[in-house]
């Protein structure tokens, strides 16, 4: 005979939450009618609102936040969520921790991130949003909540990783009004931020290097354009007389962007290396040329592999 309702039937259907949390209030339901607790489904789900519940992920989420042993029959669908969202913790805590430009960071940015990250590795026609929203700790079909496609993805990459560049010189510049040394702390910031790993500045560079030409392309180059006019008014304040001064600024952006490619930690910081380049791309008798830069102490190790270093 089928038992009425007990007060621990309440503490049944959070369990089974954690221990089945892939079955629906239908399911949770018939499983308890079964054990002679009896429970209809919207009974079920009104225990799992009180306890925030609702849906799948909600129910994996909980199993994570508490800390609980996970069950051993967790399955496969139940393993990918509980991967998803360690991945995204992890990914979220990583990017708060190097957030250099005071955005706003969420899901959308997360996303942004990880797709930089893909998109540099693999190239668009390489990089799948699948493989995307799963290193976001995301299901793939909600990508399209915030993106309307993977060109449109690209896009907004292309157009995160610009306005990052683009915030981080524009703060340098501030900061002075000398024109050679405007166009030094210019050169330094866009260095550094080329240098530090983040994954829309890597982006930013591929593309810095990438010719236009293709339809992608040319949607794009509004965001290279607006940049590549800050160096050229820059350069043309403090070009010497008679240089070509689309040269001089094209020269100097590739020698800045190449620099990543080499560098590795020694004598020279990213900010010497900077000035270097503006001192010898000016030339000594440019107005306020910078002298050549003080040498940084050489570190005790030397991170990364291979010959490359920085110069001596």
């Amino acid at each position: 005979m089928a038992r009425s309702a007990a007060p621990g039937i309440e503490e049944r259907v959070v369990r089974l939450a954690a221990t089945q949390p892939e079955w629906g209030q239908f399911s949770v339901a018939r499983a308890l009618r079964e054990e002679g607790l009896q429970i209809s489904p919207s009974g079920v789900r009104s225990i799992w609102q009180r306890h925030g519940l609702q849906t799948l992920y909600q129910r994996v989420q909980a199993i994570a936040a508490t800390g609980r042993p996970r069950p051993a029959a967790l399955d496969e669908r139940q393993r990918a969520h509980l991967e998803r969202i360690r991945r995204r913790r992890q990914l979220g805590k990583a990017a708060s921790a190097s957030a250099s430009t005071g955005l706003p960071y969420g899901r959308r940015e997360l996303l942004l991130t990880v797709a930089a990250d893909q998109f540099s590795r693999h190239g668009y026609r390489g990089a799948a949003l699948k493989v995307i929203a799963e290193h976001a700790g995301i299901l793939p079909g909600s990508m399209y909540h915030y993106f309307k496609s993977k060109q449109d993805l690209f896009e907004q990459v292309h157009h995160a990783a610009f306005q990052e560049l683009t915030a981080r010189v524009d703060a340098a510049l501030a900061r002075s009004a000398d024109p050679v040394e405007r166009l030094r702390a210019a050169c330094r910031a866009h260095l550094q931020l080329l240098l530090s790993g983040s994954a829309l500045s890597g982006f930013a560079r591929i593309r810095l290097f990438t010719p236009p030409g293709s339809a992608l392309n040319a949607r794009m180059m509004r965001d290279r354009r607006a940049y590549e006019a800050r160096f050229a008014g820059l350069v043309d304040a403090v070009a010497p007389p008679g240089s070509d001064r689309t040269l001089l600024r094209l020269g100097l952006l590739g020698a800045i962007n190449w620099t990543q490619v080499w560098y590795r930690p020694g004598r020279l910081t990213p900010d010497a290396i900077a000035d270097e380049l503006v001192r010898m791309f000016l030339g000594p008798g440019a107005a306020g040329a910078a002298a050549a830069p003080p040498r940084a102490a050489a570190p005790a190790a030397r991170r990364g592999t291979g010959p490359a270093r920085s110069p001596r």
